[in-house]
């Protein structure tokens, strides 16, 4: 016996339910289904991520192109939906990027330096026009940084700036105001302190005397990298 053919005009495939075929149905009542979709979700989530991988793997150079293709239609509409996929996902998004990162950390840490010194002048005027558009992103990441150093001291992430900055005056007074490895001095050498045993790995060192000494930014930088300690993701311990 056949099954009745669909009754939306111009349609020929077999009726599903309400007189409609399976995709006649969904477009009518997609609120139902897309619901019915969630709820059993869960249960199938494994099925149907291995079938969507098949799926990608087979047909990736058309997905690819069709969706390369509509961002090309309708640019602006594109980066707004990508904008706010990363509002609601931003979390998740970032812990996945950090775990790539670190995978492969060595390998693009030596092309980023490649590419830097490439083109070294332009990439610091880069830099310094981004710091000077978004002081904020700089603002937001110093607040982290000191947050999370100064739960060793049991302080504020204010106090704990203010006490880095003490200690950074009782390094230039017992230097001489000068870099102790060439000697520079004035505002055009840009002395910073250095810690010797790093924060990363003792925190609580981080405020001792005998743990620091004036570089200019030259000899700072130089020895940042020659240093052959290699770091993972940053943890304080307290």
């Amino acid at each position: 016996m056949s099954r009745a053919i669909c009754t939306k005009r111009g349609c020929k495939k077999p009726q599903h339910r309400f007189g409609l075929c399976t995709k006649h149905d969904y477009v009518k009542n997609k609120d139902w289904h897309r619901t019915q979709q969630k709820k059993a979700y869960p249960r199938y989530k494994k099925k149907i991520l291995e079938r969507a991988a098949k799926r990608y793997e087979i047909k990736r150079t058309e997905i690819l192109k069709a969706s390369k293709d509509k961002r090309a239609a309708n640019p602006k509409k594109a980066q707004r939906k990508a904008n706010q996929y990363y509002a609601k996902n931003k979390v998740h998004l970032a812990a996945e990027e950090r775990k790539r990162y670190y995978k492969n950390r060595e390998e693009r840490c030596k092309k980023t330096a490649i590419a830097y010194q490439k083109n070294k002048v332009k990439r610091t005027r880069q830099i310094k026009r981004y710091n000077q558009r978004h002081p904020e992103i700089k603002r937001r990441s110093l607040e982290k940084r000191y947050a999370k150093e100064s739960y060793a001291f049991e302080v504020t992430s204010d106090a704990y700036r203010y006490m880095i900055m003490a200690w950074k005056g009782v390094l230039l007074k017992r230097d001489n105001r000068c870099c102790v490895y060439c000697g520079a001095k004035g505002k055009r050498a840009k002395l910073e302190a250095h810690h010797i045993i790093y924060k990363r790995t003792q925190i609580k060192l981080a405020l001792k005397e005998n743990n620091g000494c004036i570089l200019c930014k030259n000899c700072h930088k130089e020895l940042h990298r020659l240093n052959p300690i290699k770091y993972g993701p940053r943890k304080i311990k307290a």
